[in-house]
């Protein structure tokens, strides 16, 4: 080969240059244009996804609120069951402890009308004195107060007369106080006797004493005065 050759200058070939970057253009644009249709599709597709999840979310969640609905629909209606039935158990109870007072209180009536038939018995059975006289005495413990107490006198005369017994009558304690035994009087009632009358009262009991007898005193005018000791013996109350 000649010098001449080896020294060649090759001409520039713009054109050719382009059509290369054209050609890369060309194809970063398909390679671009590829990739976002691919995402767009992928994006399209991920949305119907979520749109179709939230559809179903949205459809449970309206069955879950109706449900809860209905849930609270019966659970008022059994707590309306609920509160009716209790009031009702509640006046049922109430009716039954009244029922049961008032058995007991009937109970208690009758023991103490029996009570009262012996203790008339006993004073229409005794001894039939004409003479005037004190013939029993009863006395009660208060419920209230625990130095009251309660009594009942009952005085008789056999004799006929036509005009009633006038005078007084008086209740006193022997009591002993500090070792001392003194006599205190409580009560004072009217006497008016024909044949049978009863007294009765309540009487209180002070401190630091302590009862032993009760003494009954029947005072008249122009007349020997009646009276009579009784042992301090205190019953039950009604």
């Amino acid at each position: 080969m000649s010098s001449l050759a080896k020294h060649v200058i090759k001409q520039p070939q713009p054109l050719r240059w382009l059509g290369i970057i054209l050609a890369i253009i060309a194809t970063t644009v398909a390679i671009q244009w590829y990739i976002n249709q691919n995402s767009s599709l992928a994006q399209q597709q991920y949305v119907e996804k979520l749109e179709k999840l939230q559809l179903n979310l949205e459809q449970q969640l309206q069955i879950k609120t109706t449900q809860n609905l209905q849930l609270n629909e019966s659970n008022a209606e059994l707590n309306n069951i609920l509160t009716e039935q209790q009031h009702h158990l509640a006046i049922q109870q109430a009716t039954d402890e009244q029922l049961q007072q008032q058995v007991v209180e009937l109970q208690n009536e009758l023991i103490n009308l029996h009570k009262e038939l012996v203790f008339y018995q006993t004073v229409t059975q005794g001894n039939s004195s004409s003479k005037l006289q004190i013939r029993n005495i009863l006395l009660q413990a208060d419920d209230h107060s625990a130095d009251s107490f309660r009594y009942r006198v009952v005085i008789t005369q056999g004799q006929k007369i036509t005009k009633a017994l006038t005078g007084t009558i008086t209740i006193s304690t022997a009591t002993k106080r500090n070792g001392k035994t003194e006599n205190i009087m409580v009560k004072e009632h009217s006497l008016n006797l024909r044949h049978v009358q009863v007294i009765e009262g309540q009487l209180k009991i002070t401190d630091n004493t302590e009862p032993e007898k009760i003494i009954i005193t029947i005072k008249q005018k122009k007349k020997k005065t009646v009276s009579q000791i009784f042992d301090w013996q205190v019953e039950d109350a009604y």
